[in-house]
């Protein structure tokens, strides 16, 4: 095996090489060994309600359109014509029967099936040249969903979703189902940073280190309830199955009292009161816990806060599910979409949104704050001097790598995994030690798809088969 671009025992002590934040060696193993192998979010059920509804999503250079069939089946499809490789589908949503290449006019339906080729006959000679029955756009290796969210795998040997997610989908149901018709969508708003893509996945994953530093601003004008942006370290950092986060710590109170104290009105509290477990509810109610900020490894982060959004004390939650979209080593697309339950009351939907677009998204004030440091942090890591040094990523541990506080007991935090009050980067250290892992492994060869032919060594059965 060839070596790595960087030690991956010193990322397992927490000591972390500077360059891996802006090295195309590294970014070109992460396309190669990561990307091509990790369950993807690409989407929303709720993005494609209807019959003919589509968006085109990307994972790295491959774009997929997501569809929505007549037979009502949500499929993700590769966006390039069977005959010379043009995009079929350059629109970035919409709703549409057929999809029809621009560049010759081959067409396909929604559901992928090659329908239209001119001049088949004369071109062709028919089926005899070509095999147009059987024929469809090809479709991404691995597709599955949790909560309506859609995920794709572009390694058809894929662990199930659900394995993949692991303890992680407990708190990923916070987010994402908060009563039994799930969440909605709007968005995604999308915009590039030049900064490299796992430094706001880790942020996002429990950094709550850096609240007190990058964003004192929104608590000292009031913003938030809270005084002091220290507030952050009476929560605790998680990490179970593939994903972690953070929680902020709420004040003495009933379940219900702690819910309205994050701005919940009486219908959604019910609505979690039916859609949540015992254990769930048991982290808010019993513990004192509400998730906050999250992220999903490799690139899925989610966050939940409750800021201000009139001139008085009420404050109102919103959601917000986002993707660090790899451009470079050194360049990052974010797509960002504003969540809300389905089930929520219209004027409550309403202030969300206005709470989100405040905080979050291109011009939210914790967006401006972040992306300055990260852009920095990249730059600066794509310098000679950066392979020299080693960052500390140990906060949390002694030097014998036990940890600072002790995880916390089930009887403290009736969640699963493993979680710390304080200050720590237990999760930043899951991120990357997965990170590592996946770039260590070399991948195996995939099979090529023939278009138009029988597979080589086919039996005239078995080309029946393939045609029909």
């Amino acid at each position: 095996m060839a070596e790595l671009p960087f030690d991956p025992e010193a990322v397992r002590r927490g000591m972390i090489p500077a360059h891996i934040y802006n090295d195309e060696e590294v970014f070109r193993l992460e396309r190669e060994r990561l990307f091509n192998r990790a369950w993807i979010f690409v989407g929303h059920v709720s993005e494609v309600p209807q019959p003919g509804d589509y968006v085109v999503r990307q994972v790295l250079d491959d774009s997929f359109i997501i569809s929505r069939g007549e037979d009502g089946e949500v499929r993700a499809l590769f966006n390039m014509c069977l005959h010379r490789g043009m995009q079929v589908c350059r629109a970035e949503m919409g709703n549409a029967s057929h999809f029809r290449c621009p560049y010759h006019g081959w067409s396909y339906r929604n559901d992928g099936r090659l329908v239209g080729l001119p001049f088949h006959k004369d071109a062709y000679g028919g089926e005899a040249g070509f095999r147009r029955k059987g024929q469809t756009l090809l479709p991404a290796p691995s597709l599955d969903t949790y909560n309506g969210l859609i995920f794709i795998s572009l390694d058809p040997d894929a662990p199930p979703l659900v394995d993949y997610l692991g303890d992680f989908a407990f708190y990923l149901d916070y987010y994402t189902k908060q009563s039994p018709s799930g969440i909605e969508l709007s968005g995604p708003q999308r915009w590039r940073i030049k900064a490299n893509w796992k430094i706001g996945a880790e942020n996002f994953a429990g950094d709550m280190y850096h609240t007190p530093q990058t964003h004192t601003s929104v608590v000292e004008i009031g913003l938030f309830r809270e005084p002091k942006a220290e507030k952050r370290k009476d929560g605790n950092t998680y990490w179970a199955g593939n994903g972690g986060g953070t929680t902020y710590k709420l004040p003495p109170g009933t379940l219900e009292e702690r819910l309205r104290y994050v701005g919940y009105p009486e219908s959604v509290i019910e609505g979690m009161k039916r859609s949540w477990t015992a254990d769930q509810l048991d982290v808010v109610g019993r513990d004192g816990f509400m998730v906050s900020a999250a992220s999903l490894f490799p690139n899925m982060s989610l966050v939940h806060n409750w800021p201000r959004v009139e001139d008085s004390e009420d404050v109102l939650p919103f959601i917000s599910i986002r993707t660090w979209q790899p451009i470079s080593a050194g360049e990052t697309e974010v797509l960002s979409w504003f969540a809300v339950d389905a089930e929520a009351p219209e004027e409550f939907k309403a202030l969300s949104y206005k709470a989100y677009l405040m905080c979050f998204g291109s011009t939210g004030m914790f967006e401006q704050d972040d992306v300055e440091n990260w852009v920095s942090l990249t730059h600066t890591a794509g310098g000679a001097m950066a392979r020299r040094l080693l960052l500390n990523s140990r906060m949390g541990l002694l030097e014998d790598g036990a940890a600072t506080t002790p995880a916390l007991t089930k009887e403290q935090f009736a969640g699963p995994g493993e979680a710390h009050v304080g200050y720590g980067e237990y999760n930043q250290r899951h991120m990357l030690n997965r990170w590592s892992d996946y770039l260590a492994r070399p991948s195996a060869p995939v099979a090529s798809v023939r278009v138009g032919e029988a597979p080589v060594g086919a039996t005239s059965n078995e080309t029946e088969a393939v045609t029909a």
